[in-house]
């Protein structure tokens, strides 16, 4: 049929209403739209679901028009989903949902460069031995230890270089140092205790920047661009980010990074201490900050039912080998905020 046909029968305003999807028939189509575990809908599917739903009219032109505004409908909230699927934080039924769970292997692994993995046991690994003919040729090759969600580990680099890799996290670091640098490369989060050695200066490297120090204590998180950040305890750092930026830092810092370059604020360093030594250390830190590091702790996704709560700021402590309903009950007698635990979410109401 042409649209533009003039031999169509003209309508009112009040007709023309009669030929839009009725509010049961809308909702049908958010619902195609908007379900919770496809935020990619399968469009086909969802089409044919909805064609079963709404019943045509025996009228063709009125048919037409029914499935013109019914389209205009679902393109706007496909546009709507999109939009939301891709941002940092995403709405689905029942709050806003701030971090998801994962996959979890559930086991920390040091993987070699020809590919070879092995489970690590323990909390700790050291690399830290005297070098002697045997293992010279390959004193170079690098290794990739990784943590699963809910799994730290030391690891003792082969100069005396402690690392506190922390869950989620991963860094790809040399069987033995060559050459002037001591260079490694990480994602995540870790916290270094860096030996000093003047004449090779320790590199720690990620996706957005890059960390240069001689001797020092500091932390790096760079699970995303959004979030990337240097905490200096003591010492000197020296920075370089990936948009050619530059900044040193000195005790009690931290550094921020961004598109245009690295902002400064000064900072309290104990919670990056404590957090080194087991525990969840929140100072003045917002409801947000908080329940998203529960969550990635324990893997769990966690929905704000409350969005308004994510702005408000606690003083929050607690051990990091504590179940979860320990520090959801701790955190709940505080009597500042109603958080419930299911098998899957953590929910703030």
């Amino acid at each position: 049929m042409n649209l533009n046909d003039n031999n169509h029968p003209s309508m009112n305003g009040e007709q023309q209403t009669d030929f839009l999807p009725t509010e049961e028939e809308q909702r049908a189509i958010r619902d195609a739209f908007l379900l919770q575990h496809h935020p990619v809908p399968d469009i086909d599917r969802e089409w044919e679901a909805l064609n079963q739903q709404i019943n045509p009219p025996a009228e063709t032109h009125h048919h037409l028009w029914r499935w013109c505004a019914a389209l205009a409908v679902a393109a706007s909230v496909a546009l709507l989903v999109l939009m939301t699927t891709n941002s940092h934080h995403r709405h689905h039924t029942g709050g806003l949902e701030v971090i998801a769970s994962v996959e979890n292997v559930g086991d920390v692994t040091l993987t070699s460069d020809d590919g070879t993995e092995q489970v690590v046991k323990g909390t700790s690994v050291s690399f830290a031995r005297k070098q002697d003919a045997a293992d010279a040729a390959d004193a170079g090759s690098l290794m990739t230890m990784s943590t699963p969600r809910g799994h730290d580990c030391e690891i003792t680099l082969a100069d005396g270089t402690k690392v506190w890799l922390y869950g989620e996290s991963s860094i790809e670091f040399p069987r033995k140092f060559v050459g002037k640098e001591r260079r490694v490369r990480m994602k995540g989060e870790a916290y270094f205790d860096v030996v000093k050695d003047a004449s090779h200066p320790f590199v720690v490297e990620n996706d957005h920047f890059s960390t240069t120090v001689l001797g020092t204590s500091f932390s790096v998180r760079a699970y995303s661009e959004k979030d990337a950040t240097v905490t200096l305890v003591e010492g000197k750092v020296r920075m370089s980010g990936k948009n050619m930026s530059q900044q040193t830092l000195r005790p009690g810092q931290q550094a921020r990074y961004h598109a245009e370059g690295f902002s400064v604020s000064e900072v309290d360093t104990y919670p990056v201490v404590q957090r080194k030594d087991g525990y969840f250390y929140f100072d003045n830190e917002t409801l947000l900050q908080i329940m998203m590091e529960l969550g990635r702790w324990y893997n769990k996704t966690v929905v704000f039912v409350n969005e308004k709560s994510m702005n408000e700021r606690f003083h929050f402590v607690a051990e990091r080998k504590q179940t979860l309903e320990e520090v959801i009950e701790a955190l709940n007698d505080m009597d500042k905020v109603n958080v419930m635990v299911t098998d899957n979410e953590i929910t703030v109401h």
